[in-house]
């Protein structure tokens, strides 16, 4: 009985682990104004503590659909960058900056635990520009909830299962007042799951494994008048053997305050955006409109972020010029 389960199993399990045709990683709509969750050169560019908490239910209505939740705090070090009242000399030295992030991603029975841990070294291009180097190493692990498989028989039971695997990625950063690139590659180690219950190994199938990850961003600030700017940004996804994935944004931003924003992602939705930023408190909020034949069967998709930005000691929380 046990072997009988443990072949049925193993097929949900490959597929939850490496679909063939669709990306691993979590989707987010709001990937722009948190870019170290795709990126660890973007660690610590600010010169505050930075703090992301989001939510994100997709494809609402739709049993069993994709919920994503995640934490990340970034900070760069040193108490040079903490100072009011920096010298030419403090503003173009090179600075050290650490971060972590721990999110989960539940889609039916099949759920991705991750916690990562990440370091970036941020050195002086000109006056106005700054490169970040930048490294995240973690763990995920991915697991099966049997209590929640149903069978047409009953009265079977499943056992659950789990894998875990160590998983780094790395990017670069380079970035200004004016705007940002970025490139990152992520699951880098390739790892291969092993899922098991107990002392019991379920097996191991060719295709199950971590697939490498790359991001490729870029946006820009153009000012509109002394009140108003205008913040278009792209992002091109790519992991194999899926199609790239191109997600085009716009956000109208009215000072440190207010902002407004629209998404296309290729061949799959429209989204819309807005966000409200009180002191050093943040509060974003956007909604994915389906366009692929998966949308007569959904009511969209809803991602909520909440963002806090610390001061270090006695400092004047700055303005990030991109949230």
């Amino acid at each position: 009985m046990r072997r009988a389960l443990s072949l049925l199993l193993l097929p949900l399990l490959l597929l939850a682990a490496a679909p063939a045709q669709a990306q691993q990683q979590a989707q987010y709509s709001q990937y722009m104004n948190n870019n170290y969750i795709l990126n660890p050169g973007a660690t610590g560019v600010e010169d505050y503590i930075d703090v992301k908490l989001s939510y994100r239910t997709q494809w609402t209505g739709l049993e069993g659909a994709p919920k994503t939740y995640y934490a990340s705090a970034s900070s760069s070090l040193g108490k040079w960058r903490s100072t009011p009242k920096r010298t030419i000399r403090d503003r173009r030295r090179p600075f050290h900056a650490v971060g972590g992030i721990v999110y989960k991603d539940e889609t039916g029975p099949t759920s991705r635990t991750s916690a990562h841990l990440s370091y970036a070294y941020n050195l002086l291009l000109t006056p106005d520009l700054r490169l970040a180097l930048g490294v995240s190493a973690g763990m995920q692990q991915f697991a099966v909830d049997g209590q929640q498989l149903r069978f047409f028989d009953p009265t079977t039971v499943a056992p659950s299962a789990a894998s875990r695997v160590l998983d780094g990625t790395v990017g670069v950063w380079m970035y200004s007042s004016k705007f940002y690139v970025g490139f990152s590659g992520a699951q880098l180690l390739g790892n291969q799951l092993n899922f098991s219950y107990g002392a019991n190994q379920l097996g191991e199938g060719t295709g199950n494994t971590l697939k490498r990850h790359y991001f490729a961003t870029a946006g820009v600030r153009l000012p509109i008048n002394d009140d108003w700017s205008l913040v278009p940004s792209v992002l091109v996804k790519a992991v194999n053997p899926a199609p790239l994935s191109l997600d085009v944004n716009a956000k109208l931003k009215y000072q440190d305050l207010l902002w407004f924003g629209a998404s296309w992602r290729a061949l799959d939705s429209m989204v819309g955006m807005v966000g409200l930023s009180y002191e050093q408190y943040t509060l974003g909020y956007s909604y994915d409109a389906g366009l692929s034949q998966l949308a007569g069967y959904h009511a969209g998709s809803h991602e909520v972020l909440v963002g806090l930005r610390l001061k270090k000691k006695a400092q004047v929380v700055c303005t990030n010029r991109f949230w």
